[in-house]
């Protein structure tokens, strides 16, 4: 081995033999013949050569330059063969240098003027060229200077080799830094490239190959960031191969034929990168087992050069060891470049994965079945998103760790064998002795780990939920019961949880702190012992101690890796659970093409003798059963039934939504659907109704006025562009059911399915939606129809109608047949009843009606509202004889960062995000969180473990300087314990700061952070959550909380453990060399400007990086809500889309952020390799002028070698402290909402028994508007309701009812005005005083994840008799005891999805009923419009019964429920149109609410 190494390098001189300087010469100069003629080859295939760049000096420099070096080579190629042999490997060398010139020169010649940037393959030539040369020249001086001797007998050589090696640099130079220029034509096609694209061209892709190596591709953005806060516009375009549908369907494709080997999938798509990045690593591994042989020998230069000097000054020249130092540096920054490709290779394939299973879950998510309801709750997908695949994503990082670990430990093992002979199995003993210990830890630690997942799971599940319910949270004044809920999970489970597996960390560190000292102590020991003649000199402990060093790193690593990939673990295993859950039946309705030549009456729909199941397992739940039903092209098939009886599950059937085990089912053609609970985007309402289609102006304009949109619009002042925030909560009721009507109607499909859209609309818009949308002469007249409806006087315009009982068909057939049957028919019964057919005198009155209403409007001269409504008869009169022709989807195409679901952007829709440096109090906002005593005691302990361990290292020096003097081992007893000592009370302390961080610092502040957020998200007023969606709160409450619970103090502590040790390295360091103190100055100024260049960019960067997630959990949110409807439409693929575009939106913002890292780290590292060639430099220079110890030289050098990561990661953590302490800033954002009024105002507390049963309700000029700058809701409204009156509100859909409703409740407060209950201005007292004395049955049905119980009474103030009366009287009882298991524990899924919207609305019934046991007024909010018309009439006749000396205001669409009420309010446009009895406003004709009867049939 030794006689190898002297072949490559000179032992004398210790710089490179002729030999090596040759054979690398000789290597250069094939690569080039071999890759530089395989390019020309490429270049001439690929057909005619056409010039692409301008020809420039450049240009003729390169050419000029080469055909110098080969004149040159020429010359010293003759010189040689005239004194070498013509095969000697000096000739062959020279020789194929001359022929790569010659190839070199031809590729020069093509590749200025096609390619965009230097071909590697030349770049690489003239640097290997310039570093050989350079070689060379230094080779020959040193000869010339002490032998005075000349190679090749050529006695110019070294002026020969000086020219090469300037023309080398020069040609180096003239190709790699020179811009190039475009010919016009092609600069025209370039800039008409970029002007149709929206995002800044990414340029990696004109990068050449040092840009690469040195990421100077990033100087741009750097640069830019430096001077501006960088935002969305400034974000490079991913490249292609990194775009999530390409990323995506690479895993699909491997996953579809392993679907339960994730891990396997995740390998074989990354492969290549994993192959390449394991390359990188090894070679990485062993240059670093490099640096401690080369620390050995220049020790022993030193030791021999001291004790040799003055005798013999020859024998060891000076050179050797400044040579020696030159490799140190160029092993350090070899290093560097080769780190940062595996790096970059590394965290490119982690973000792929993550931007690939990001998509593929959400892809799953759109084809999960009805049964999965548990297995795939919005929660737990969420989960799935930001934690699971975000820990994939980490595992890439470090996942080469797994070998690259032990193969480090075996070298360093290997190296200290060499060093230390047998002795050093002892340290192999106590590393195999860790190894059992550290198994028991993961296994424990992976048993907490799956806790805390589902600990978090369950928070997110609970806050997600409290989100989607906060309105009816509210309303029930139910804050503080769900905050102690959220509190226990998260106080008394996560957190403490969380509290052991930081002491178990703390555990591991102390471990993996002891385990270097325990294995250099006893090595040493044992070396002393066993070799007593073998003084454990300099030489012998300084390259042990780098190489301990080098120990520490896959020590410290490994397990943290090992965790990482328990971690890992846990997360594939719930992904595969996930992605093999059981999808939709694909078969469940036959998807068949629409008939060319369909005429009226064709069957588009066929249900033959089919069974429908809810779900299989566990059991069989039956949903519809022989069923045998047609619906036909033109035709109108209304299907009724009571609640829970199977009228959505008939839509579900009919659109494949549910199993289906028996008979045969088709539908042709497209499909349009309308849910019970219409499903509203966060987007424009003209998006919500165009929907992916193209724009067809006339049509939009003829759905929006059939679908009575017109005037709606007009209240806004954006008119169709408003955006109508989450879940649609700038809408009311009524006009949601529209929208997603109107939705329907102009997508143009060929079967429409209708799911009770009439239910929340008023009696006007009702008849007017009949007319001209459902009815024969409206716009669907032509397509099939069918409407599940409880409104009975719809009936009358059907063409068949179906009753269903128990889910299953109990009679069907044609509306005047079922007439005819009178009550021997159950339909025709209802319809008597019910039901009556109107005569056209009605439409006479609604006539008069509608233009005594737009005599009323505000803004009768919109442009839509002013059309005559003879246009749209006429164009529905033109249908007659031929159908709609259907929509044209829209193109599919990228979305920029924060636009809508039609590529339109808006301010609304784009998360706030803070610029510039993280304010001061931000960090102090941290530190009183996590106690600031702890704090200092913690980084108290930071510095004690620090100086003990450097006391131990100097211990180190003394001992063995003390040894090499004397020649033997004296006191190694002594000397050997108190370095033990020093390494024991070192990870002593270390172990004591990672508890206190963890246990008093961190877990607190977390704690405190979380509770002031959900305290305040809870106390924040309703047109926060309007606003706001809830995608972004819940990003706080899981990516943000996360960084806060487990990122931020480790990253804090990481950051003052790398300051403390940077700072006793150059204390170490200048006190051995004392010039070194002159470098600091100039090496900080270069840090700290790097330091701040990247600061400035990297922190914006990882802003934009969590603002640009957010959009996706929001997206991710909005789809689970609607899966039936985006499925119904087949607009799956376009949603696919939408979420791709934002998970690549948000990849744009990761990717330049990491790559600012790798920017960073090499200009970082590259300057730490200075700061080697520095010290080394100065101690040759100390050295030659005077007298320096081995021993200081081993100690300062040792040093160095670790300040390279230090100095990095300084920089790196300060920004990740930046970055993380974002979210305590996105967090603290969040608890500092302006927010509502108090809950309890102590001073003005009303009585008991307020508000008493003779106490009234009173309106005084009360005015209200929901968020400042917008138009008045409520307009002077001046009530008087008295006690125990029973007051309708009716009017159209949007007039103002349910306004009126949250200003009773102070959801939103008065703009003027005063509203007075039983003497006492609301506005005076707490909300909960006011909240808990009302009792409401709201417009939404919200339901919970838990028992009937928890939805019923989740306070748990009321007895079971009371919950079982609430029950019975709001007609649950037999369902709960039949269907639900018959007791109050019976579970409910997430949102009710075991429940029909009828039953849902009845558990809010039977939750307001019991409420009202203790107030004295009752507030219906359309309480029963999704309940059959039977079931409505008995409990109407219930509440006036158990409520009769209370007052109740109920805004009801059924007119006949509200007709024995005392007084009737009709509102329009936010005015009290009429106030007074039911009897005096029928005798009106002219009014609003005669019209309403008139058109229910209940007026002549």
């Amino acid at each position: 081995m030794l006689e190898f190494l002297n072949l490559l390098i000179s032992p004398k001189y210790g710089d490179f033999t002729l030999e090596l300087n040759n054979s690398i010469l000789a290597a250069s100069a094939l690569f080039m013949i071999v890759f530089g003629t395989k390019s020309i080859v490429n270049i001439r295939n690929n057909g005619i050569v056409i010039n692409k760049y301008r020809k420039n000096w450049a240009y003729a420099s390169r050419l000029i330059l080469i055909a110098s070096i080969f004149i040159c080579h020429l010359k010293l190629l003759t010189d040689i063969l005239a004194s070498q042999p013509f095969v000697s490997l000096s000739s062959l060398s020279n020789i194929a240098v001359s022929a790569g010139l010659l190839v070199s020169f031809v590729l020069s010649f093509y590749d200025f003027q096609l390619s965009d940037v230097t071909s590697g393959v030349l770049l690489f030539f003239w640097f290997w060229s310039s570093f050989t040369n350079f070689f060379l020249l230094i080779h020959c001086g040193i000869r010339a200077h002490y032998t005075n001797t000349y190679i090749y007998g050529i006695e110019n050589i070294c002026s020969t080799y000086t020219a090469l090696l300037v023309l080398s640099i020069a040609n180096l130079l003239t190709h790699w830094l020179p811009k190039k220029y475009l010919l016009p034509y092609f600069q025209l096609e370039r800039d008409n490239k970029l002007l149709h694209t929206s995002k800044v061209d990414n340029p990696y892709n004109h990068a050449d190959i040092f840009s690469k190596i040195s990421f100077s591709w990033m100087s741009k953005l750097m640069r830019l960031g430096y001077e501006k806060y960088l935002d969305e516009d400034d974000l490079y375009e991913l490249p292609s191969e990194f775009k999530s549908e390409n990323v995506s369907s690479r895993i699909a494709r491997i996953f579809a034929k392993y679907p339960s080997r994730l891990a396997f999938t995740i390998f074989a798509t990354f492969k290549k990168e994993i192959i390449f990045s394991g390359i990188f690593k090894l070679i990485f591994d062993i240059l670093s087992f490099t640096q401690p042989q080369i620390l050995k020998n220049l020790i022993t230069f030193v030791s021999n050069y001291n004790k040799f000097h003055d005798v013999d000054p020859e024998k060891f020249p000076i050179i050797k060891g400044c040579m020696l130092t030159l490799y140190m540096f160029l092993v350090g920054f070899i290093q560097t470049c080769i780190l940062h490709q595996y790096f970059f290779l590394n965290f490119n394939s982690g973000m792929n994965c993550r931007s690939g299973l990001t998509s593929i879950i959400y892809k799953k998510a759109l084809r999960l079945g009805s049964e999965n309801n548990e297995l795939g709750s919005t929660g737990d997908i969420v989960n799935l998103m930001s934690v699971d695949v975000q820990r994939l994503q980490d595992l890439f990082q470090w996942g080469q760790i797994i070998w690259s670990g032990p193969t480090q430990l075996f070298l360093a093992l290997f190296e200290l064998y060499q060093l230390l002979g047998k002795s050093m199995f002892v340290g192999v003993a106590i590393i195999m002795v860790m190894v059992p210990i550290n198994s028991s830890i993961i296994k424990f630690q992976k048993s907490l780990q799956k806790k805390q997942m589902g600990y978090k799971d369950s928070r997110t599940k609970l806050i997600s939920e409290i989100l989607n319910a906060i309105k009816s949270i509210k309303l029930y004044c139910w804050e503080p019961f769900f905050k102690a809920k959220l509190d226990h999970i998260r106080n008394d489970q996560e957190l403490k949880n969380l509290k052991t597996m930081g002491i178990v960390q703390a555990c591991t560190s102390f471990q993996f702190n002891i385990v270097p000292f325990l294995v250099s102590s006893a090595t040493f020991i044992v070396f002393v012992i066993f070799n007593k003649d073998t003084p454990l000199s300099t030489e012998i402990v300084f390259p042990a101690l780098a190489l301990f060093n080098l120990l520490q790193f896959p020590l410290a690593v490994i397990p943290m890796v090992i965790t990482a990939f328990v971690e890992a673990s846990v997360s594939v295993e719930r992904l595969t659970k996930f992605l093999n859950n059981e999808e939709l039946q694909v078969d469940s309705v036959k998807k068949l093409s629409y008939p060319e030549n369909a005429v009226k009456d064709d069957v588009l729909v066929e249900l033959k003798n089919c069974t429908f199941l809810w779900q299989k397992k566990p059991e069989y739940k039956v949903a519809l059963s022989n069923i045998d039903f047609v619906g036909k092209k033109g035709n109108l098939h209304c299907i009724v039934s009571k609640i829970g009886n199977g009228k959505s599950a008939m839509m579900k059937a009919i659109l494949g939504d549910i199993i289906r085990i028996e008979g045969d089912a088709f539908i042709k053609g497209s499909v349009a659907y309308c849910s019970q609970n219409p499903w509203i985007i966060n987007a424009s309402i003209r998006d919500n109704v165009v929907f992916g289609k193209k724009f067809d102006a006339d049509f939009y304009d003829k759905t929006i006025k059939a679908c009575s949109l017109d005037r709606d619009l007009d209240i806004f002042s954006e008119g169709d562009m408003t955006v109508v925030g989450e879940k649609g909560l700038q809408l009311s009721g009524g006009m949601k059911a529209r929208v997603a009507l109107a939705r329907a109607v102009y997508s143009r499909s060929d079967v429409y399915l209708l799911d009770d859209p009439l239910s929340a609309v008023d009696e006007h818009v009702a008849k007017h939606l009949l007319k001209h949308v459902l009815g024969p002469h409206g716009l669907l007249k032509s397509k099939c129809r069918i409407l599940a409806t409880n409104k009975i006087t719809s009936l009358n315009i059907s063409d068949s109608v179906t009753l269903l009982e128990n889910g299953k068909i109990a009679e069907s057939g044609h509306f005047d047949d079922l007439i005819k049957l009178g009550d021997s028919s159950k339909l025709g019964k209802l319809i008597n009843e019910f039901g009556k057919k109107n005569s056209t005198e009605d439409e006479v009155v609604q006539k008069e009606v509608e233009d005594f209403i737009d005599k009323k409007s505000l803004n009768d001269n919109s442009s839509l509202s002013s059309k005559n409504s003879e246009e749209l008869t006429r164009f529905e009169n033109s249908l007659e004889n031929h159908s709609l022709r259907r929509a044209s989807d829209a193109t599919l195409r990228s979305i920029g960062f924060f636009e809508g679901h039609d590529g339109t952007g808006n301010e609304e829709s784009k998360e706030k995000r803070e610029v510039g440096k993280v304010r001061w109090d931000i960090y102090l906002e941290y530190a009183k969180a996590c106690n600031p005593k702890f704090v200092l005691v913690c980084v108290f302990c930071i510095i004690l473990s620090m100086l003990l361990s450097v006391f131990g290292n100097v211990w180190l020096k003394y001992w063995s300087e003390k040894n090499t003097e004397a020649g033997y081992n004296p006191d190694f007893k002594f000397y050997s314990f108190v370095y033990l000592g020093f390494g024991v009370g070192s990870a002593f302390a270390t172990l004591v700061s990672v508890v206190i961080l963890w246990v008093f610092c961190t877990i607190k502040g977390s704690q405190k952070l979380h509770d002031n957020m959900i305290t305040t998200i809870l106390k924040a007023p309703m047109s926060f959550f309007e606003t706001t969606h809830t995608g972004r709160i819940l990003n706080r409450f899981t990516n943000d909380i996360y960084k806060i619970d487990e990122m931020l103090g480790r990253t804090f502590m990481q950051f003052f453990n790398n300051v403390i040790k940077v700072t006793f390295t150059i204390i170490v360091i200048s006190f051995t060399t004392w010039q070194f103190v002159f470098l600091i100055g100039p090496l900080m100024i270069v840090y700290s400007y790097y330091q701040q260049y990247y600061m400035r960019s990297s922190r914006e960067l990882r802003r934009l990086d969590s603002t640009t997630r957010s959009p996706i959990y929001s997206h991710f949110q909005e789809s689970l809500g609607g899966l039936p409807t985006i499925r119904a439409y087949n607009h799956a693929t376009r949603f696919i889309h939408l979420n791709q575009c934002k998970v690549d939106n948000n990849m744009c913002a990761y990717y330049p952020s990491v790559n600012a890292n790798r920017w960073l780290a090499c200009r970082i590292e590259s300057l730490s390799s200075l700061i080697i060639f520095a010290t080394g430099s100065l101690c040759m220079y100390r050295l030659n002028s005077g007298k320096l110890t081995a021993g200081a030289i081993g100690l300062a050098l040792s040093y160095c070698l670790q300040i390279t990561q230090s100095l990095n990661w300084i920089v790196r953590m300060t920004v990740e402290v930046e970055t993380n302490i974002v979210s305590v800033e996105r967090v603290k954002e969040y608890s500092e909402l302006t927010e509502e009024a108090p809950f309890y105002i102590q001073e003005n507390r009303p009585a008991n028994d307020w508000p008493s049963t003779k106490g009234g309700i009173e309106f005084k000029d009360f005015c209200m508007r929901y968020r400042e700058g917008l138009p008045l809701a409520l307009k002077h409204i001046d009530l008087s309701i008295k006690a125990g009156e029973k007051i309708g509100i009716v009017g159209r859909t949007g007039c103002g009812k349910s306004s009126l409703i949250s200003s009773l409740f102070r959801l939103v407060e008065a703009a003027s005005g005063e509203i007075v209950i039983d003497g006492v201005d609301i506005s005076k007292i707490g909300l909960h005083d006011l909240r808990s004395k009302i009792s409401i049955i709201p417009q939404d049905s919200q339901i919970f994840k838990g028992t009937v119980r928890d939805n019923i009474d989740p306070t748990r103030q009321f007895t079971n008799e009371e919950i079982w009366k609430a029950l019975e009287l709001s007609h649950l009882k037999e369902y709960v005891i039949n269907d639900l298991g018959g007791n109050l524990e019976s579970e409910i899924s997430e949102g009710g999805s075991n429940l029909s919207s009828g039953y849902a609305q009845l558990l809010n019934l039977a939750r307001a009923l019991l409420i009202s046991t203790k107030t004295s007024i009752l507030v219906l909010d359309e309480a029963t419009a999704q309940v059959d018309v039977e079931t409505d009439k008995i409990i109407q006749e219930t509440i006036k019964t158990a409520f009769e000396d209370k007052i109740i205001i109920s805004i009801a669409h059924r007119i006949h429920t509200i007709l024995s009420f005392d007084k009737i309010i009709a509102l329009d446009a936010g005015e009290v149109i009429e106030f007074d009895t039911p009897e005096n406003l029928i005798a009106k004709k002219e009014g609003i609410f005669y019209s309403l009867c008139k058109e229910a049939g209940l007026a002549e």
